[in-house]
């Protein structure tokens, strides 16, 4: 399945809760549409943030956002590169 980034840019800054709330929004937009989430970053201030997601596409997440009404910046896919081992393990 295709890895996508979500990003996001909150004014006011989210705190823990407005997160809780934005996920259980998204929940069942997302089930019907087979995207699971991965990891979210929030920036310590609360302003910006990024999702990485399992989705068919990046359209796919476009839609689930706008039917939970949740806001977005952009959705972009992308591949991940994971770090090397330390020379010598």
């Amino acid at each position: 399945m295709p890895l996508l980034i979500v990003e996001y840019e909150f004014d006011p800054p989210i705190t823990a809760d407005g997160l809780q709330q934005m996920k259980a929004k998204l929940a069942p937009c997302a089930g019907v549409r087979n995207i699971r989430g991965i990891r979210t970053v929030i920036a310590e201030d609360g302003t910006r943030g990024f999702c990485e997601l399992e989705a068919p596409d990046a359209e796919t997440v476009r839609e689930a956002f706008r039917s939970a009404r949740v806001p977005f910046r952009s959705v972009w896919p992308a591949h991940s590169i994971e770090p090397r081992p330390p020379r010598g393990a």
